[in-house]
């Protein structure tokens, strides 16, 4: 009896598994039937999206790539945008579908602060057979059209390093751009492209000096702005709902704007330096010629003492290294990076490339390390590959130059200030967007020089 009992429940449980097998299997089904019917669908003036002013040619890839950078919420495989392309001399344009992806590839985020956010990075790309030199691109959106200027990139012939700074917002650590001009150079970078929201007017004053040398070079990065007023009260504003800045976006923008063979990413609180020599020294000599596409260098954490905010760089001469981890930062091979991201590539456009270990260090010199990031640890990497000294009084006497003999007083206050607003967003479903939702709060603590270019975000 007991072992009919045992045969009958078997065989009941049985029958339930494989019903509940048997309807997932057709679920499954139906779900794939559904998503190889789901038709293209164009973008329209409906949809919530802001354009880069600039469409790339990017003659980087094996046939000339077309690439469009977008803010907008998530889309599917299926969604398009309708571009006209028009070439140098020819008055019909032609007609292309031109589809997208998130720059980090899933989307929403998959990074939990960046998750709420309603606004992601996009790249829309399309392979192009060239009748001639693309002159404008023009996006059709139904009631609205989006003209873009033609910018080309090609592979990278002229050796150096260009240094990319994410947008700087509002920033207040002029003495830390002092020391990142002065050590970037001496390991061989020819050109600093900053992309700017906003700073404290001695920090601009710093920027300007630089820039007016021809040393750096300003890109702006203002707020977003609204969406057509047709649209704009259906959807979040972009400036408060897209992760800080997009920097993501900043940063692939960069890359496209890079003209030497290597290039690398860095906030204006972090060198990269190698074991020996100058930067461009060895990541010529790493990349020239074999599979490796970007060197990684691990994170170190530093301390300068005395404090280079006391108004002095001598606590440059030997940087004290503090115990804890960090995420890396990395040097690219600018030919064949495809989509980078702020601690390592994501893809490069040869599959044979590979990003390497490298010998070195990433010195993150950050305002709070001494306080934060544990005991002090015994480590052999200098900010200078030499004359150490000479470079120390050459920042001093920078400083000097720029604030006419009077160098200004420095409080954290500031710095906390931003970190503070930041923290309060730390929270549940909350996009953590820095540009619009600090901005009341910072405009109390201080006077701040804004980018205001129009049409940065078409």
């Amino acid at each position: 009896m007991k072992i009919r009992k045992t045969l009958t429940l078997f065989v009941a449980l049985s029958s339930i598994f494989y019903l509940f097998y048997l309807v997932n299997s057709v679920v499954e089904q139906i779900q794939q039937l559904a998503n190889f019917l789901e038709s293209e669908k164009k973008i329209d003036a409906s949809f919530a999206i802001k354009f880069y002013h600039f469409a790339y040619v990017d003659y980087r890839y094996d046939s000339p790539r077309l690439r469009i950078f977008a803010l907008n919420p998530c889309i599917s495989k299926k969604n398009f945008l309708s571009v006209d392309i028009f070439y140098k001399g020819v008055e019909s344009p032609t007609k292309l579908k031109v589809f997208g992806k998130s720059l980090e590839e899933s989307c929403p985020s998959s990074y939990e602060p960046a998750k709420p956010c309603f606004y992601v990075a996009y790249t829309f790309f399309a392979n192009l057979n060239l009748n001639g030199r693309l002159e404008k691109v023009t996006i059709n959106l139904g009631g609205r059209k989006v003209n873009l200027t033609v910018e080309e990139v090609h592979k990278k012939v002229e050796k150096g390093l260009t240094m990319c700074v994410l947008p700087v917002y509002y920033y207040s650590q002029w003495q830390n751009i002092v020391l990142y001009i002065e050590a970037w150079r001496a390991h061989g970078t020819s050109r600093f492209i900053v992309f700017f929201h906003s700073a404290t007017k001695d920090t601009w004053k710093v920027l300007e000096y630089y820039r007016n040398l021809g040393i750096i070079e300003i890109r702006p990065w203002p707020n977003f702005g609204n969406l057509p007023s047709e649209i704009a009260d259906k959807y979040p504003k972009i400036d408060n709902s897209v992760y800080i800045f997009s920097y993501f976006l900043a940063l692939n923008l960069c890359i496209l704007d890079i003209k030497t063979t290597i290039g690398s990413v860095a906030d204006f609180d972090e060198v990269m330096v190698p074991h020996n020599g100058t930067m461009l020294e060895y990541a010529s000599k790493e990349m020239t010629g074999t599979n490796v596409g970007a060197l990684l260098f691990k994170n170190s954490y530093v301390s300068l003492e005395p404090s280079i905010y006391d108004n002095g760089f001598s606590g440059v001469l030997k940087p004290v290294f503090l115990d804890g981890m960090g995420p890396p930062k990395y040097v690219f091979n600018a030919s064949v990076i495809d989509i980078g991201q702020v601690h390592w590539v994501r893809s490069f456009m040869d599959s044979t490339k590979h990003t390497k270990v490298s010998d070195g260090t990433l010195l993150h010199h950050r305002f709070d390390a001494k306080w934060k990031r544990g005991e002090e640890v015994e480590k052999l990497f200098t900010y200078f590959p030499n004359n150490t000294l000479e470079h120390v009084a050459s920042m001093q006497k920078t400083a000097m130059t720029i604030f006419n003999g009077s160098l200004p007083f420095f409080s954290l206050d500031l710095i906390n200030g931003v970190n503070n607003c930041v923290l309060q967003m730390e929270k549940p479903n909350t996009c953590v967007s820095t540009g619009g939702m600090c901005r009341d709060h910072m405009d109390k603590m201080a006077e701040w020089v804004y980018d205001k270019t129009e049409n940065v975000f078409v």
